[in-house]
């Protein structure tokens, strides 16, 4: 496989497990939700988590294996479950370890500097054409996930059409995206469902999520790396 079809590959995986996160900590009652407990779904996104860790020469295969422990709580007969789970995990009490908000996580508290990093992601948002649902907010984790997953796939069209700047300004948006709005406080998201939530499907979300987090985290410094060292020559 050459680089160039390697990288396009790698963009339509990603892509499909951004969705997948987005789908699994959507509203249980949506038709987001619902479409994971389709068979061909849950197929594609096992096959993507293998692609990846092919792709990307994983010598563990952790992302997989955690989605394949996911896939037998993603059944029809598991629904009422999965809602009662979700919310006394995500109810009006929750702890702000496990809120599936941004700026739950923040360590900063002041109203104004939310209200910028809101208005920092409805900016992203709009300059890429994805309107937010009314249901979630902008700092959702399905919110970011759904649009982290649109920009590899505006990406990909790019590569695919030869559009070398439309190409970079996606790229771009992705790198500053990741870094200042979503990485870090996913991880800590996914690892606190992993490790303090009592339920069972939320926990193995959790789990899921990290492992594909803490993949992302090195792809995209070993990116960064290469950005530099092309900078230096």
């Amino acid at each position: 496989m050459d680089s160039l079809t390697k990288q396009n590959h790698l963009l339509e995986v990603r892509s499909t497990l951004y969705g997948a996160v987005s789908a699994l900590f959507s509203d249980p009652e949506s038709e987001k939700f619902a479409m994971l407990f389709t068979p061909k779904i849950q197929g594609c996104v096992l096959d993507a988590c293998f692609q990846l860790e092919e792709l990307e020469n994983c010598e563990e295969t952790s992302l997989s294996k955690s989605f394949q422990i996911l896939m037998p709580k993603l059944d029809d007969e598991k629904k009422e479950n999965i809602r009662n789970e979700f919310v006394n995990v995500f109810g009006h009490t929750l702890s702000k370890q496990i809120a599936p908000y941004a700026l739950e996580h923040l360590k900063n508290s002041d109203v104004f500097f939310r209200t910028q990093k809101l208005a920092d992601l409805n900016g992203f948002y709009k300059a890429f054409g994805m309107e937010v649902e009314s249901i979630e907010r902008a700092d959702h984790i399905s919110t970011q996930t759904e649009f982290l997953s649109f920009l590899l796939l505006k990406e990909l069209l790019a590569m695919t059409n030869d559009l070398v700047e439309e190409k970079e300004v996606c790229e771009k948006a992705f790198s500053d995206f990741s870094q200042d709005h979503f990485l870090d406080w996913a991880k800590m998201f996914a690892e606190n469902l992993a490790d303090k939530v009592d339920g069972v499907f939320y926990s193995l979300a959790g789990k899921f999520l990290l492992t594909f987090i803490e993949n992302e985290k090195k792809s995209l410094a070993q990116i960064l790396l290469k950005d530099q060292e092309c900078l230096k020559n």
